[in-house]
């Protein structure tokens, strides 16, 4: 068996279908700003800002869909429409760092490029401080880091989506502010030509995309979207199209042209969906999640993520949650109950999927009181995240549980999925971090395959 030192070393094997050597060069850094978007660099000072297009895109409005059915209500404590076991995991390590951190944010391209944010861990008068390490690139060879240029006289810079088409065509979406904590805005960052750019975007779309419910999708070379709020950006590769969104969104799903949105973890009262038909988005009406009545607070109904796995045939993940008025958890705080749901559409209809009813403590690990994440399996499947090391695998109608592997001693986190478009690899990144009694300690940046 291995000890967690020796796991610990650089695992680098066939992350993106190549086989490599663990001695691969260290990664570099780059940040430089070129010309934006190949015009004349602004004057010196000048604060950049994003091609978009000056009013909304011309668009059709689309008649909602109605929610069919009405309303999915919650089952009773007993019931469990998954009945998912565990089994042996399908997943892999492909990388754990050496150093302190973790990784984030993970797009995947279809050539094989796996970009990823990444928070360097440092100890500081004994305690452990995270802070922004920058955007990695994976290439088949060797991991590179880049530092996104800030843009003139504005603060730091605080990524919260990415996107990516290539090895040589990435976005990241953030925020930084004017250095003096008022006037924060959204930003683009591109990278294009083996360099990255930063933009500052025009309101209202500064004032949405970049904030922490932005998501964003790549569809290819010269397309891409970006959602939150009611703001949809898509880039047609010449400008940023602004596009108004029917409800709030902030999670995206696509498969080829087909692409979906819903309210991810918004403060929206009601789940919504909604899928883009080249004349604009059209508001795709979802069943009402029940909740509890009696002796409870907050009852909250959320879908996080959508994932489309085929031709009318997507699916919505997420939960319903409340608060137990008479029942505390372990630090004396009102005990979360729940449970995970994933909504299936067929084109004409929805289907509830209930998970079992899970709570914040105690509890077993699998039972979680919502569904993060969703990505498809690449064969008609499904893979859904609801915590720690834990995914669930729907396929051929069965749903089935499996853990992200650890060096021993290491407890593992998944923080994100991404699929190879085209493909049935799909990825997973996050940490392992070292168990130190009943705490935790040391992280490092972990990197998973399935397929």
């Amino acid at each position: 068996m291995r000890t967690a030192s020796r796991a610990l070393a650089v695992l680098l094997v066939a992350a993106a279908g190549c086989a490599c050597s663990p001695d691969s060069p260290p990664a570099d850094r780059a940040s430089t700003a070129p010309a934006i978007g190949g015009r004349t660099p602004p004057p010196a000072g000048a604060v950049p800002t994003a091609v978009i297009s000056p009013r909304p895109a011309a668009a059709a409005s689309l008649q909602p869909l109605p929610a069919r059915p009405a309303r999915c209500a919650l089952p009773q404590e007993d019931h469990d429409d998954l009945r998912a076991y565990e089994v042996a995991t399908a997943w892999r390590t492909l990388w754990v760092d050496r150093a302190r951190g973790s990784m984030n944010l993970l797009a995947v391209a279809a050539d094989g490029a796996l970009w990823t944010t990444f928070w360097e861990e440092r100890e500081r008068a004994s305690a452990l401080e995270s802070t922004s390490g920058g955007v990695r690139r994976w290439d088949g060879r060797a991991w590179r880091t880049f530092e996104i240029p800030p843009l003139p006289h504005r603060g730091p810079q605080s990524i919260v989506a990415l996107a990516a088409a290539s090895a040589d065509r990435a976005w990241v979406f953030g925020y930084s502010n004017d250095g003096k904590g008022a006037d924060t805005s959204g930003f683009i960052g591109t990278y294009d030509s083996g360099r990255w750019r930063s933009e500052a975007l025009a309101r209202p779309a500064a004032d949405a995309i970049g904030w922490g419910d932005t998501a964003a999708r790549s569809l290819g070379a010269d397309r891409a979207w970006t959602v939150n709020e009611r703001m949809g950006l898509l880039w047609t590769g010449r400008e940023w199209q602004y596009h108004p969104l029917p409800a709030e969104a902030g999670a995206l799903g696509s498969d080829g042209e087909q692409v979906w949105a819903v309210s991810g973890d918004s403060s929206s009262p009601r789940p919504a969906v909604m899928r883009w038909e080249q004349a604009g988005w059209r508001l795709i009406g979802v069943p009402t999640l029940g909740t509890p009545g009696g002796d409870v607070m907050i009852p909250s109904a959320k879908l996080r993520d959508v994932a489309v796995t085929g031709p009318d045939d997507v699916w919505a993940v997420g939960g319903v949650s409340w608060l137990m008025e008479h029942e505390y958890d372990d630090e004396g705080e009102p005990l979360e109950r729940g449970r995970p749901v994933a909504l299936h559409w067929n084109g004409r209809s929805w289907t509830c999927h209930w998970g079992p009813l899970g709570s914040s403590f105690p509890r077993p690990e699998w039972r979680v009181t919502a569904f993060r994440q969703a990505e498809p399996d690449g064969r008609g499947g499904l893979w859904v995240l609801g915590r720690g090391d834990l995914l669930w695998h729907l396929s051929g109608g069965r749903w089935t549980r499996h853990r992200v592997p650890a060096p021993a001693g290491y407890a593992a986190e998944v923080d994100s999925l991404a699929r190879r478009p085209g493909t049935s690899q799909v990825y997973a990144a996050g940490s392992v971090t070292r168990r130190k009694g009943s705490a935790f300690d040391v992280s490092h940046a972990a990197l998973w395959r399935a397929g």
